[in-house]
């Protein structure tokens, strides 16, 4: 290593520890310089403390083709229910693949897969408990509103359900050697599902609509005016929620032909038509959250954040007094780490866990993260990491240097590194104005390459997750550190 990078090395280290060590109030000058005889740079680190609250996020954007589907209580987090609308993919130029024996149907069920992986069902809460799930005609075109408040009333026949289910996730009537069966793969043969029985005069409607007016199935449009969808909702139990996707869910149009056997004798051979949810048709997710109340009531120790929609946490920092108290036009930002402590779970049965990540935006431009499908750019946005505090820190650690867990479970920390491009913005763009941030649960998509993780994808969290965030003055307080340039000679 040359005497120059040795310098470098040195002071990045001396930099590094003023940083960690120093927590000294206004105006501190810790620095000492490397620049020219003519030349200083003073070091300053000031500290402030930051406001914080619990802030109700009912809607969130979700174009996704993941759903849930129940309805689950929470002590402390209250209700949430979740359902979802949707159309179903058809093949341009679609007939049946044999004619029905007599033209007859002999049954449509519409079925919800959900499946197995990692020798669990994909659900949460009790899945023990008994739960009812009905089918409705969609009555109006669906028209694409990837929010989740939407109201699926409005599109639906509430009044002629075509169908009714019950079922609990964790199917007892399934033995544990059919459920851990695998194929050679390695992957689960059992596939869990609900299966709702549809009217048999639906099914018939297929097939007749297919002989008489083909061109209803020469594009997804005319399909879609034929057969606008169906509305799926909870419609008794509570405790428990299934996760699945889009393409698990499905039409299936069941008929039998008949054909001589190797006796010549008439045999019934069975067939199937398939329609399936799939990324190209819409499907719309609601989640609809109550007895929120408490969670929105100041606390002295810690506010909240919710999934899926909910609440979340806002942080509120004080850019005008650190523009002010630091004359930010003679001094440069150099540094201003963020980490959030939050409180161990709650203890009871099916208590909700800490999300993977968390995200930190500007208030004012969440809408625009999402809609456009934005990752984080350690500039505006930044998503949370987690931080073994025996590594060398380094104020340029971001989450692609780190794995990819979005927090650290032994100190109960989220952890998003130097934000200090996060508040230089604001202050540049909005120096008037204390800068408001997000604090949102978020799933991270990511890839890797020699064990470093590289964001792929950022969208809100839609499976059950609850945090509360410490907000004692010791956990709200941060340290900025500046640096400025001054002239030995004066």
């Amino acid at each position: 290593m040359t005497g120059f990078k040795k310098l470098i090395a040195a002071c990045g280290l001396l930099l590094t520890g003023l940083v960690i060590d120093s927590c000294d109030d206004k105006l501190t000058p810790l620095g000492t310089s490397i620049q020219p005889p003519g030349d200083l740079i003073t070091v300053y680190t000031d500290t402030f403390t930051m406001t914080v609250s619990t802030v109700k996020l009912d809607s969130i954007f979700a174009k996704t083709t993941e759903c849930m589907l129940g309805e689950m209580d929470d002590p402390l987090f209250g209700t949430v229910k979740s359902d979802f609308l949707c159309q179903f993919y058809c093949e341009e130029g679609f007939e049946f693949a044999e004619t029905p024996h007599e033209g007859k149907i002999d049954s449509i069920d519409l079925f919800i897969v959900y499946p197995n992986s990692s020798n669990r069902t994909s659900a949460y809460g009790d899945t023990l408990l008994p739960m009812e799930v009905s089918a409705y005609p969609v009555t109006v075109p669906l028209t694409r509103n990837f929010y989740t408040n939407d109201d699926p009333e409005k599109y639906c026949d509430m009044q002629n359900p075509l169908g009714r289910a019950t079922y609990t996730p964790y199917d007892m009537s399934v033995t544990d050697s059919v459920r851990n069966l695998t194929d050679s793969y390695g992957y689960y043969t059992y596939t869990p599902n609900i299966r709702i029985k549809l009217p048999l005069e639906l099914g018939q409607k297929f097939y007749d609509e297919s002989v008489d007016n083909p061109s209803t199935f020469a594009s997804q449009a005319s399909f879609n005016h034929f057969f606008p969808g169906v509305y799926v909702t909870n419609t008794f139990g509570s405790g428990n929620l299934i996760y699945t996707q889009g393409e698990n869910i499905s039409l299936r149009i069941s008929y039998h032909i008949m054909e001589k056997d190797v006796l010549d004798q008439d045999s019934a051979v069975y067939h199937s038509q398939w329609f399936y949810g799939t990324k190209d048709v819409i499907q719309l997710n609601r989640f609809k959250n109550d007895n929120l109340d408490q969670l929105l009531e100041d606390n002295p120790t810690h506010t909240y954040i919710k999934a899926p929609a909910g609440v979340c946490t806002k942080l509120v920092i004080p850019a005008t007094k650190i523009s002010s108290e630091m004359d930010v036009k003679d001094r440069f930002i150099n540094g201003f780490t963020l980490d959030l402590k939050y409180l161990p779970a709650d203890e009871w049965d099916f208590a909700y866990m800490p999300p993977s990540h968390l995200l930190i935006l500007p208030e004012d431009s969440v809408k625009d993260f999402f809609e456009n499908g934005s990752v984080e750019n350690y500039t505006t946005s930044f998503v949370s990491f987690m931080y073994d505090i025996s590594g060398v820190y380094s104020t340029t650690f971001t989450s692609s240097s780190a794995t990819y867990y979005g927090y650290n479970p032994g100190t109960r920390t989220y952890s998003f590194g130097n934000i200090s491009n996060l508040l230089k913005a604001h202050i540049e763009n909005s120096p008037e104005k204390d800068l408001s941030v997000l604090v949102l649960p978020v799933n991270r998509g990511y890839t890797s390459s020699s064990s470093t993780y590289y964001t792929t994808g950022i969208s809100h969290t839609l499976v059950p997750a609850g945090l509360k965030i410490r907000k004692e003055e010791e956990f709200m307080k941060i340290v900025v550190l500046s640096s400025k340039f001054e002239d030995r000679d004066h």
